[in-house]
């Protein structure tokens, strides 16, 4: 792997976490083992997507 994709995996990670809290917080959530799973499931979509574009891309 170069070092160049290290880079956008990285990216896209940090990103997610962003992401993923900052829509997290729009929730009115209290218990926080529910927030965890909140910011788990919308980080792992914020995730996916671009991860899978890349790949793609990657192939043509």
């Amino acid at each position: 792997m170069s070092t160049k994709r290290f880079v956008q995996l990285f990216v896209c990670y940090f990103l997610s976490i962003v992401i993923a809290i900052g829509l997290a917080n729009l929730f009115p959530i209290t218990n926080q083992w529910i927030y965890l799973l909140v910011v788990s499931i919308i980080g792992y979509v914020v995730l996916t997507i671009p991860l899978t574009i890349m790949t793609i891309m990657k192939k043509k």
